[in-house]
Formats: C-alpha cells, structure tokens, sequence
C-alpha cells in the first residue's frame, strides 16, 4: 500500500521554504503546484540519470543536463502514474507537473533555473507526445501546435523505445525476475547546517513526498543494485550519481534554486 501525499502536507514545503530561502518572498506569492512539480520533476530525473550507461560522477556531474536523463524522467514518471487522477485527498502531482512545466519552459534563457528552459521543453514534449489530450494545456501554454505535437509522439515513441529495453530486465510483475543484483530504491533526507536548506529538508520528511514516489517506482522496478535518493547540502544546486556509494544525490540548493527563481518572478 503506497504512502498517500495530501495537498495540505505537500503545499506546507512551499510556503515554509520560501519563506526560508527568499524571506523577501511573500508566501502568497508562491506558486505551491510549481514547487511541487519542480520535486517530482527533480526526483525522477535524478532516477534517471543514476540509469544510464556508465553513470558516473564524471560523466553525469549534473542530472538535469542530460538529455537522456530528461527523456528516461518521463518513461519513469509514465510508469509509475504518477499523471494519472489522484485518489480522494491526495495531491494531483500531474496537475503540479504540467505546472511546473509550463513555468520552467518559459522561463528566460538567462534566468538562474537549475533546469534549462529547454530541456525542460524536452521533458514537456515527452508527456504531451504520450498524451496530447490530457496534457494540451500544457502544450498550448509552451506554444506546442498540432504539428509539433506529432513531432513529440515521434521523438516520444523512440525514447519510449530505448528505455523500455533499458528497463525491460527489471521490471516487476507477473512472470517477471529481476536480476539477483537488483533492488529497491531508499530515500534519505539527511541533516544539514545551513537554516534554509534545514526548512526544505524537514517539510521533506514531513510530507513524505519522496518515500511515496519511491514506494510507486519500487512497485514498479527493481533498480539495478540497490540504491539511495540522498537529498543533502552540497553547496551548490547539483545533482549527481556517485556509483561506488549507489547514492543518486539530489541537492538542497537546487530545490531552494526553484524556489528563489520562482520568488523572482
């Protein structure tokens, strides 16, 4: 039984952190489904990028910047539902996500976002190709016409391709195997020193986002070896995957970086 997220528990992060990060930022000037979105955006990239051949710290400094990592975000954020109608009580994390989308993909160029407007155009086009129906405000908001929107299907037919053979040999079910050499995903929320990033890292614990969306992933693969979604202080908006620990690092700075570009605007 998967852990539920409640709109109330999950908005609370936005508020308490950008009051936090930005006190400048008035909590009614927050944008909660954009902080939200930009979460699960940030996990399943993270995800991703840990997935890919001959993941390393050198070779995938920063999750967001590969193109593949955006692409397998959203075969991974297809697989576990996640875009599907919440259950009574819970948050639409789809409604979030197209949110978040629609503000990061307009975004200036020259806007300190820790996702490029148009990588995070790639991952809009994965989820409108997957489903133009259910995400067309989405792409009326990014300016995704009819024809586009076919390029999308397209370009989402060969991701789906790649990964679905990347994923094939650990994916649950019935009559499936996994690998002895699989496992789980963990979530840590680690302590840190900066008061800031404390206040992410608590509403984090608190809301228990995170544990959910693995629990779903869980549900639905078992990662090759197991591994951890450390969410830590860096110092800087990273994130990484460091394969000798398995550890998929997800910064505070870089959640607080959402918060701060979108208390700018």
């Amino acid at each position: 039984m998967r852990r539920r997220v409640t709109a109330l528990r999950v908005t609370a992060l936005g508020v308490a952190a950008a009051m936090a990060v930005a006190p400048i930022v008035r909590a009614s000037d927050i944008n909660d489904d954009v902080i939200l979105g930009a979460l699960v955006a940030e996990f399943h990239i993270s995800v991703a990028a840990s997935l890919l051949p001959d993941a390393t710290p050198e070779t995938v400094p920063d999750a967001a910047t590969s193109e593949d990592a955006i692409l397998g975000a959203a075969q991974l954020i297809l697989l576990t539902g996640i875009i599907d109608p919440p259950q009574a009580g819970e948050a639409d994390l789809g409604k979030a996500l197209d949110a978040f989308l629609s503000f990061a993909a307009t975004l200036e160029p020259t806007r300190e976002a820790p996702l490029t407007p148009t990588l995070a155009r790639v991952l809009a086009c994965q989820l409108i190709g997957a489903d133009p129906v259910a995400h067309a405000a989405l792409g009326s908001t990014i300016g995704v016409k009819t024809a586009a929107a076919a390029d999308c299907e397209k370009s989402f037919a060969k991701a789906a391709a790649r990964w679905n053979e990347r994923l094939a040999p650990y994916r649950r079910g019935p009559g499936l195997t996994p690998p002895e050499d699989s496992g789980p995903l963990y979530v840590e929320i680690a302590p840190v020193i900066d008061e800031a990033n404390e206040a992410i890292a608590q509403s984090l614990r608190g809301n228990g986002l995170y544990d959910s969306l693995a629990e779903r992933l869980n549900a639905e693969l078992a990662l090759p070896f197991a591994r951890m979604l450390l969410v830590t202080e860096c110092g800087g908006p990273n994130a990484f995957f460091n394969p000798d620990r398995r550890e998929i690092v997800l910064c505070d700075e870089r959640i607080a970086a959402w918060i701060a570009v979108l208390g700018k605007g």
